[in-house]
């Protein structure tokens, strides 16, 4: 896996967190044993199973999981980058790849610029010829 998939499965594990932050410590920590008991899914691996990530947040909370869908998404977008835009039809996985498709591009898009600019940057930050 490359560095940049590992900081982003960071990035999403640490929205996770935020986001089911807002039922407080406790709930929360019931959430995650309750994701690993009855789901057979370990905190860890939350940000590569995302869709029984979702599944064990519909069944264990109901129709007040796409609340806590939608803070996380916010949060995730926001922290890659981009502004999150609710659609009817598009489900939490395909919000989750999408953002992560925009954090690898500008990811990579920062890394390439910082990279070929470096050597020729004057001492205001402005790229010389």
């Amino acid at each position: 896996m490359t560095t940049r998939a590992q900081l982003f499965e960071q990035l999403l594990l640490e929205c996770v967190d935020e986001g089911l932050s807002v039922l407080g410590n406790e709930p929360r920590q019931a959430l995650y044993q309750y994701l690993l008991t009855i789901c057979s899914l370990p905190r860890e691996e939350i940000p590569s199973r995302v869709e029984d990530f979702v599944a064990g947040l519909r069944k264990s909370l109901g129709g007040a999981s796409k609340v806590m869908e939608r803070m996380i998404l916010r949060k995730l977008f926001q922290k890659t980058g981009s502004s999150f835009r609710e659609t009817l039809d598009t489900e939490f996985i395909e919000y989750v790849a999408d953002a992560k498709r925009r954090y690898e591009i500008l990811s990579h898009r920062h890394g390439v610029i910082e990279d070929s600019t470096d050597a020729t940057r004057s001492k205001k930050g402005q790229v010389t010829g």
